[in-house]
């Protein structure tokens, strides 16, 4: 839907910026990638439902190994958000080919 406040396209790539949502679920199902801080809960919602992980920030000691436990697993990335030419590299990386995206879900749910 191209009315959505926000949204931007790209070629074939829609991005729809979300602040707190309370339905979090349902966009999971629906979404391609999670672009995120690396909260545990978000992580471990997005893994469950096979959906890769572009981590952005983290509060350091908190949630450091969040990172690790994301990046090591193999279901997603850490870019800064202070490089956002860098994860919308990434994201239009995983997103232009079907076979990460596909590999990246797969290692998201086996880790969830």
């Amino acid at each position: 839907d191209n009315n959505r406040r926000g949204s931007t396209s790209s070629a074939h790539v829609t991005v729809v910026p979300l602040g707190f949502v309370t339905r979090m679920a349902e966009y999971m199902v629906a979404a391609d990638v999670l672009i995120s801080k690396a909260g545990p809960g978000t992580i471990a919602e997005a893994a469950s439902v096979g959906l890769p992980v572009l981590l952005t920030s983290f509060l350091p000691g908190q949630e450091e190994g969040n990172v690790d436990f994301v990046t090591e697993r193999g279901f997603g990335a850490y870019v800064p958000d202070t490089d956002p030419r860098g994860v919308a590299t990434e994201a239009a990386t995983w997103l232009g080919d079907s076979k990460v995206l596909s590999e990246l879900g797969r290692i998201a749910r086996e880790a969830g």
